[in-house]
């Protein structure tokens, strides 16, 4: 009887354990392999989605549910309070301020990077005959981009010079439908991080794609690293004390485990099964 009376215990210990457990919902894309994306199964996946994933399953109060949006509505959640965290930013406090006085930064704190990004300029070699690349965004204007709509990797320079029109900027919906607008020279170069960049010209090239849109002459080149840039989770500073009282406590806990996670190795062994 006394075994049976425990076993009952432990059952609705356990059981209130699972269910006092804290879900957090974090906004990130799945446009952007290997860094985030669905499988063939229709799975979300990536590094930064199976980093973040094994951080939480060593933190027994929390749970995660990530929510797929646009990057630009998943800015936008962030800075009116309504989403608890966006994965993954680079590190924007000096530039993602909110609209109204006083202007601070919407998202704080930043975690712990989760893993380092390089972003490059890759053109049509076209382009390369007519001037000096060297210096960018400077020696670019006069030529056509495409951008990946809401993506803020370009930088503060390069969004003045579309500004003042001295570079054309068509803004598309995601990665994969930049390479064939560059293929088919209706622009003349992105800025793209350098990995997913190269996972879709293999996708795009395995699809028969890639013939399908190739000009004669055309060669897309690496020109320049404008940056390396980590990879952050970001946590929403507006009205984070009413909407998300735990905030302060899953931040810590995640920062704790990520750096174990990059002290033993887990973190080099996560991205190594998607970048080879």
């Amino acid at each position: 009887m006394k075994k049976i009376v425990f076993f009952i215990l432990m059952y609705f210990i356990s059981n209130s354990v699972v269910f006092s457990a804290q879900n957090v919902t974090i906004a990130t894309y799945d446009v952007l392999p290997p860094f985030a994306f669905k499988d063939t199964h229709g799975k979300l996946t990536g590094t930064y989605i199976e980093i973040v994933k094994s951080a939480v399953s060593k933190m027994p109060d929390y749970t995660v549910t990530f929510k797929v949006l646009p990057w630009t509505r998943a800015k936008r959640e962030i800075e009116s309070g309504m989403m608890f965290a966006i994965l993954p930013p680079y590190f924007h406090a000096h530039d993602w301020l909110t609209e109204t006085e006083p202007k601070r930064p919407y998202i704080w704190p930043y975690s712990l990077p989760l893993l380092m990004q390089r972003d490059v300029v890759v053109c049509n070699e076209k382009v390369l005959a007519t001037a000096s690349r060297i210096k960018y965004p400077d020696d670019y204007k006069g030529l056509t981009f495409a951008m990946w709509r809401g993506d803020g990797r370009a930088g503060e320079k390069f969004t003045r010079l579309v500004a003042e029109k001295k570079i054309n900027v068509f803004l598309l919906s995601d990665m994969e439908t930049i390479i064939p607008f560059l293929l088919d020279e209706r622009a003349d170069c992105t800025v793209t991080s350098r990995i997913p960049f190269a996972w879709y010209v293999k996708k795009i090239k395995e699809s028969g794609k890639y013939q399908k849109h190739y000009k004669k002459g055309v060669v897309l080149k690496e020109v320049a690293v404008i940056s390396s840039n980590e990879g952050y989770l970001g946590y929403t500073d507006i009205n984070a004390e009413k909407n998300f009282p735990y905030k302060k406590d899953f931040s810590i806990k995640f920062d704790i485990e990520i750096y174990k996670m990059k002290k033993n190795g887990e973190i080099e062994q996560i991205i190594n099964r998607f970048v080879k």
